[in-house]
């Protein structure tokens, strides 16, 4: 019998990268997608791409519920968990978010779970597990990977924390995408800036499933590409020949500042920014996206 993985947020960009791994590696799992609304069209599309996806309709305010359901769905027990929680950027958002991702943690090794593989964030390479920094939704995430360490101790269930940078899907012609360019052009002035496909984490981890030998009890920073913003632009001109969608400065501005996780986080985006090998992602997983091959199947690109 197939061992059974629980992917959170599959309907999501991350949730479902992984799914889309996965299937595409044939790895010999089966899959329950955790939805909010197993009804939606998002999640039938997921549940139509293969007979090995099984929906399950759950929240992350309450992951003994989603154990319970899970134990309908299949006899057997789940093997491993992808956990990612939705972006927290508004009000209490982090503290929601840290809230779930400890729950989910103390719920897979109360059912015995073996495998863990939590989506983080990077926070400037080797210094992100004593790196908190003063973002918020940097700080829920560095608690969350306090709490796994020390919760697996001496205990059955092992893990891989992901450490992904900025992503390329972030840029998009809508108001948030045109914001955090402008942002990186307007702050980001003395250095680089990190960037990772979202599809690409799905592959690290279904990596991570797949060789757990390899990468148990590691962190691993992702990103595929780095560039100052005159390079975006280049970038940009040259695969799909318009700029980077901006907007007027003053209203980068105004987000920032009424915006504190926006603010902080270009601020440490300059002051320390992220700090993933590349060259050695790349000899995990040779075909990771440099930006210029991510504009190639975007929106953007030249048709």
């Amino acid at each position: 019998m197939s061992r059974v993985l629980l992917v959170t947020g599959a309907t999501g960009k991350q949730g479902s990268g992984v799914v889309k791994a996965l299937l595409k590696l044939k790895a010999d799992f089966q899959i329950l997608a955790l939805t909010r609304n197993a009804e939606s069209p998002s999640a039938k599309r997921l549940a139509s791409q293969s007979s090995n996806i099984v929906l399950i309709q759950g929240n992350l305010d309450d992951t003994e519920a989603i154990f319970q359901s899970a134990q309908k769905l299949t006899p057997a027990p789940i093997w491993g968990v992808y956990s990612v929680q939705a972006p927290a950027f508004k009000g209490n958002g982090f503290i929601i978010e840290e809230a779930q991702g400890k729950a989910l943690i103390d719920s897979s090794i109360k059912h015995g779970v073996k495998y863990f593989v939590y989506s983080s964030v990077d926070r400037n390479g080797e210094k992100s597990f004593d790196n908190p920094t003063d973002i918020p939704h940097f700080r829920s995430k560095h608690n969350i990977e306090h709490h796994l360490v020390e919760h697996t101790k001496n205990k059955e269930m092992d893990w891989t924390i992901l450490r992904p940078v900025a992503f390329m899907d972030n840029f998009t012609a809508d108001f948030v995408g045109k914001v955090f360019a402008t942002a990186w052009r307007d702050v980001v002035k003395s250095r680089p800036l990190q960037l990772i496909a979202t599809e690409d984490i799905g592959f690290f981890a279904a990596f991570s499933f797949m060789n757990p030998e390899k990468f148990n009890r590691k962190a691993i920073s992702l990103a595929g590409d780095e560039l100052t913003y005159g390079q975006l632009e280049q970038v940009f001109q040259e695969k799909c020949g318009i700029p980077p969608p901006t907007t007027y400065s003053f209203l980068a501005k105004m987000v920032m500042r009424f915006s504190e996780e926006f603010r902080t986080m270009f601020q440490f985006f300059e002051r320390e920014g992220y700090g993933a090998d590349i060259q050695a992602v790349r000899e995990i997983y040779p075909k990771v996206k440099s930006l210029a091959t991510w504009l190639e199947n975007s929106s953007f690109a030249k048709r």
